[in-house]
């Protein structure tokens, strides 16, 4: 195993909407961790639906980096979809694909619109990472995958 390393943000939705600087460290398989030049990760939602706190982040990236390119833009931009969300971390990253880790697969909108604007987004399943440490403002978050026995 190896480590996806990278400053990111926790995109918070709903009528408390925020956007809270972060860092993950997570373990993965060596060829996902060399691969990944951006990504998503839902801890929390079980559908597309249920997405309330979406955690965007570019390996190797420091704070600085990414708060200029995606924080601050996705600021100013206000209200933004999943598609919109991912296309502009696609784009301040200069990847041409996403990867997003989550229990749910998005819906058929969000693949199109990704695709119209020449980003792929690869889907995975969370417990493709292995076992995650996320740092944000004052929280520490650990996440580990579970495995049936």
């Amino acid at each position: 195993m190896e480590y996806m390393i990278g400053a990111g943000a926790i995109l918070e939705t709903g009528e408390a909407a925020k956007v809270t600087a972060a860092m993950l460290h997570a373990r993965v398989d060596p060829m996902l961790a060399r691969s990944v030049k951006a990504a998503a990760v839902d801890f929390d939602g079980n559908s597309p639906e249920a997405l309330r706190r979406l955690l965007v982040l570019v390996p190797g990236w420091n704070a600085g980096r990414f708060r200029s390119r995606v924080s601050q833009p996705l600021i100013e931009r206000g209200t933004c979809s999943l598609a919109d969300v991912l296309s502009m971390l696609a784009g301040a990253a200069e990847a041409a694909e996403v990867h997003l880790f989550a229990h749910w697969l998005p819906d058929d909108m969000t693949y199109q619109a990704l695709a119209q604007r020449g980003i792929e987004l690869v889907v995975h399943p969370l417990e493709a990472i292995e076992s995650a440490a996320v740092v944000a403002g004052q929280r520490h978050t650990r996440w580990k995958a579970a495995r049936a026995a």
